[in-house]
């Protein structure tokens, strides 16, 4: 189960990194406010899956704490 979830959680993670590849590549062909909804709602996706209750391998965790600091921040806040 939890190798169903990890997998889940990285196909997500791919398809943020996409989004936000082509996010990036539209940025002057936008409106601000379209970019700003787009980036939120990602942020909000994000958010979600570093507030997921999985036990990761320890190099995934690693590199998660790595790419976003504020994941150890999170796990320290009382639920």
């Amino acid at each position: 189960m939890a190798q169903k979830k990890l997998s889940e959680i990285l196909k997500v993670v791919e398809f943020i990194n996409e989004e936000m590849k082509e996010v990036s590549k539209r940025l002057s062909r936008v409106t601000p406010k379209e970019v700003s909804e787009k980036l939120g709602t990602l942020a909000l996706i994000r958010e979600k899956i570093l507030n997921l209750q999985v036990e990761f391998p320890q190099e995934i965790e690693t590199k998660l704490s790595q790419l976003y600091p504020s994941i150890d921040r999170l796990k320290q806040k009382p639920s």
